[in-house]
């Protein structure tokens, strides 16, 4: 599964255990987007807390912390979003715009 991108070894560098995907990194980053807009967060910095527990449940509710970082990664690299460190963890901040 690994070597068809379904799975990855988490944490990395080992091979006991791995993180399916039931869902691409691409997919969850484009919920995540979808997900920002609709509630009127974008332009808005939040911790993963705010997204993997938010006060009304959402498809992010419960998602794996690595998972949610390969999203944010995803959003980053076509400048959708933005890794800001917080002072309680790690936080995001999504901006508005297209693919």
């Amino acid at each position: 599964m690994v070597s068809k991108d379904q799975a990855v070894y988490e944490p990395a560098k080992q091979t006991r255990s791995v993180l399916l995907y039931w869902r691409s990194p691409d997919e969850w980053a484009e919920a995540l987007h979808s997900w920002a807009t609709a509630t009127g967060q974008l332009n808005t910095i939040l911790t993963f807390y705010d997204i993997t527990d938010p006060p009304i449940d959402s498809e992010l509710t419960g998602i794996p912390v690595p998972l949610l970082r390969k999203a944010i990664s995803v959003l980053s690299k076509t400048s959708r979003a933005q890794m800001i460190g917080v002072a309680d963890g790690e936080g995001v901040r999504i901006f508005a715009g297209g693919k």
